[in-house]
């Protein structure tokens, strides 16, 4: 058997990476298009249709939205005209599936079985299912997993956060098959409804669609976006522009071989904390300056971050009181120097870091995945001082779906929680990492349209477009 377009195709869709496996096996009709399979795996996987995806055949070739490859330069087949039976021709043959380019939710599709049409009823139906699939924007495989482990734990620190942000209990093993072939016949009303047509086309400011992926999934290493590391000598120089490496420059060199003792609360003492914002700058660090006195870290988010990110990168622990400098970390910085450290902390603050821990706010989590996309807009238009809010709309023109992330508030749209959130994760995170610089340096709520800001030379260093 194996007549292109004849027949019924019985196709499993896997997900990658995860083990136990989550999958589902379906019924699908060879003439679908590759926009049908999109919407039949969205609903029978329990996605939300709120992010971009792409098809690649075994060949190479790319298949998606040809809307998201203006300029062709993917060469994508339009998903709209392709049939699924011009490219899975034989039983056996796979294709792979990608959906979230900053999750990666990478599936495999295998044609199974090519079954004589006839007695199969309603067509796609979805015949067997294995798990629940993972939650939008939960960080990928690697933070499905660190869902699954506080979800499931009650002495875990996030156990309760994550039931409050699920909305309940997870059960990874629950799947809903008679739900999935209720909703299958209703995927073009769904997706219909879902607005997204009705927004304003996307717009990369000249990144391409695979090279949008590449920067999300990997901002630090992406060579068709930017250029590595070529000049390491004139970055070290720049290196003391960063308030974060001055702050962690402090921090290092007090730790020295004893370490600080710790408050009866877990914090830096006071004159530590002091000094690190002197040599940050207080009008970098200290958001109240003028209005009140330091008086404890936990008012300072700069010196909080520098302790967070040199605890991630694994240059600091935590024993008996003590802040401790690690006996690996000390040899790191007398071998390779402070470049190292500063890459190292880039490294954790795009892949670790838990962005929405700087202003608390619940939602908005997707800011995280997209926040890459800010390096290229610097590339290409940060030589200059300019508004700080025409940053913040290209960042909604190239990602108009991340206002669906904010939870309903009634002092607020979700476009205004964007923008606010925008601000206080991405601005202040880049101005404290030493890639951007302000002006004026804190803005008031009257003065906040007038902020403008420009990139640096460190940042020039090490962002050099490809």
């Amino acid at each position: 058997m194996g007549a292109q377009g004849k027949g019924v195709y019985q196709v499993k869709v896997t997900l990658s990476g995860i083990r136990p496996p989550i999958w589902r096996r379906l019924l699908i009709s060879p003439e679908a298009t590759f926009q049908d399979l999109h919407r039949i795996i969205q609903i029978a996987m329990g996605w939300r249709a709120s992010h971009l995806h792409l098809f690649q055949a075994a060949d190479g070739r790319l298949i998606g939205d040809p809307a998201e490859d203006e300029d062709d330069m993917m060469g994508f087949r339009d998903e709209t005209r392709l049939r699924v039976g011009s490219v899975l021709t034989r039983e056996g043959q796979a294709i792979k599936y990608e959906y979230d380019f900053g999750d990666s939710w990478e599936h495999q599709v295998k044609l199974e079985k090519i079954l004589p049409a006839g007695g199969e009823g309603q067509l796609p139906h979805c015949i067997k299912a294995a798990r629940q699939c993972p939650p939008e924007d939960v960080g990928g495989v690697h933070g499905y997993y660190e869902f699954l482990d506080a979800m499931h734990d009650p002495a875990h620190p996030e156990h309760e956060g994550v039931k409050e942000w699920w909305g309940g209990e997870f059960d990874p093993e629950f799947v809903n098959l008679e739900e999935i072939n209720q909703l299958l016949p209703e995927r073009d009303a769904l997706f219909a409804e879902s607005d997204v047509d009705a927004l304003p086309p996307v717009d990369f400011c000249g990144l391409s669609p695979s090279q949008m992926h590449e920067l999300l999934q990997s901002p630090l290493h992406c060579p068709s976006v930017f250029k590595p590391l070529i000049n390491a000598k004139t970055v070290d120089q720049e290196l003391d522009t960063a308030p974060i490496l001055k702050m962690a420059k402090v921090l290092v060199n007090e730790l020295g071989e004893k370490g600080i003792r710790l408050t009866g609360k877990g914090n830096l003492p006071l004159k530590q904390v002091k000094a690190m914002i002197e040599a940050a700058g207080e009008e970098v660090v200290v958001p109240f300056a003028g209005y009140g006195s330091v008086r404890s870290e936990e008012d300072i988010l700069g010196v909080q971050l520098t302790r967070v990110l040199l605890e991630l990168a694994g240059y600091t622990r935590k024993e008996r009181g003590r802040l401790l400098l690690k006996k690996s970390a000390s040899k790191r910085l007398d071998t390779k120097g402070w470049l190292t450290l500063y890459q190292d902390i880039l490294a954790v603050t795009f892949s670790e870091f838990n962005w929405a821990w700087m202003d608390h706010y619940d939602g908005l989590e997707d800011i995280q995945t997209v926040g890459p996309f800010f390096l290229w807009l610097l590339a290409v238009k940060g030589g200059g001082w300019l508004p700080v809010d025409g940053y913040v709309n290209d960042m909604l023109a190239a990602f108009p779906l991340l206002p669906l992330s904010a939870l309903p508030r009634p002092y607020a749209s979700e476009e205004r929680q964007t923008r606010w959130a925008l601000d206080s994760r991405v601005i202040r995170l880049f101005r404290l990492l030493g890639l951007i610089e302000l002006t004026p340096e804190r803005a008031l709520f009257r003065e906040e349209a007038e902020q403008r800001l420009r990139r640096t030379a460190l940042f020039e260093g090490l962002f050099a477009k490809a």
